[in-house]
């Protein structure tokens, strides 16, 4: 029950990887007119249109990259900042996007942050450290750390009041809830495969709301920086993709993205509303169990989203007894002890059971 860290990989995805590397050794069997390069193009197109699809987008909306921080980085240092901005941050954010905005700081932008209440952070809360200086609200959909849900389209509206953008992390989220970025507004969005989309490592992907794209410039370049990149000429006359492909610049991980389809394939399969409802309840389950426990919560109620964290004063010792016991958690201490638990689709109602026998023994 640790899909927050590392999701299982169908047998599917396995054989995508064995797939590939099959026709890597043997460099086929392709027709004729196709290089291996250009087959594994072929197929990172069909990938983007179906991931594309997935988010509510437009594939020429869709980058992929090569980690969740990719994406962070290019959206974030692609604003044209100017002395005097601000960002709004709050404190459940995953680790990255701190780490990008503190540079950002060298060039005079401030960081606000929105401390969290009972482990929520309400829209009123970004709301109230926004100004007409707010170029950007930066959230993760879910946190890593509790598994609070933002409403982004409540994000969206109050940082576009500011002519701000509305950047978020989708790596706790993606798989694991409905998306649809069209419908909540959103500007940038960046995420990885390899935790509720049960799929690869070594990939990752941005969205860029269409009109941005002219307005953010990559963070760097490469031979497949231009529209025409099988010419390899220079940038005078092979100029920058007018799509989200200008944030590609180089050769990508095209093994992971052979995984990215086949897990793409079985999500779909299965569908995100059965998903979602599969994943709530099985959250709703544990709560209802630990709450009798009387443990204190730091997901708040009534959240929704397939995290659920509670505090210990023995994260140490919990952790251990579960791996004993081959149940997989995250154990950490954040100031506090905690214990965060991530079920995905897969587990069921005796994996619980077996997390709580184990639970009463600690």
């Amino acid at each position: 029950m640790d899909t927050a860290f590392v999701g299982l990989m169908p047998k599917q995805v396995k054989a995508a990887h064995e797939d590939f590397l099959e026709e890597r050794l043997q460099f086929g069997p392709f027709p004729l007119e196709k290089t291996i390069l250009g087959v594994w193009l072929d197929k990172t197109e069909e990938v983007r249109k179906k991931l594309a699809l997935f988010l509510g987008a437009k594939e020429s909306e869709i980058a992929f990259t090569y980690c969740t921080g990719c994406g962070s980085n290019i959206a974030l240092n692609g604003i044209d900042w100017k002395k005097g901005d601000n960002a709004v941050i709050d404190d459940l954010e995953y680790p990255t996007d701190f780490h990008i905005l503190n540079v950002l700081r060298k060039k005079g932008v401030e960081i606000r942050i929105a401390r969290h209440e009972n482990g929520a952070v309400s829209p009123e809360k970004f709301e109230g450290l926004a100004d007409k200086r707010t170029r950007a609200f930066v959230v993760s959909h879910v946190s890593y750390l509790n598994g609070f849900r933002h409403d982004l389209k409540k994000l969206a509206d109050i940082v576009h009041a500011y002519g701000g953008y509305l950047v978020v992390d989708s790596a706790q989220s993606i798989g694991g809830i409905k998306i649809n970025v069209r419908d909540e507004d959103v500007d940038f969005m960046s995420g990885i495969p390899y935790k509720w989309l049960i799929g690869p490592n070594g990939l990752g992907f941005l969205y860029v709301r269409e009109e941005l794209v002219p307005l953010i410039a990559p963070d760097r370049l490469g031979w497949a920086s231009t529209n025409d990149f099988t010419s390899l000429d220079t940038m005078e006359s092979n100029p920058l993709p007018d799509t989200a492909r200008r944030y590609e610049y180089g050769t990508l991980g095209f093994e992971s993205v052979y995984g990215l389809n086949a897990s793409l394939d079985y999500i779909n399969r299965i569908g995100m509303d059965a998903i979602e409802q599969r994943n709530l309840k099985l959250i709703h389950m544990l709560r209802e169990r630990l709450r009798s426990q009387k443990v204190m919560f730091f997901t708040p109620e009534e959240n929704r989203s397939p995290i659920l964290t509670f505090f210990t004063d023995n994260e140490r010792a919990f952790g251990k007894k579960m791996k004993e016991n081959k149940i997989l958690i995250t154990a950490r201490r954040k100031k506090k002890g905690q214990v965060r638990l991530s079920p995905h689709f897969y587990n069921n109602e005796e994996d619980i059971e077996a997390f709580m026998r184990t639970f009463s023994r600690i």
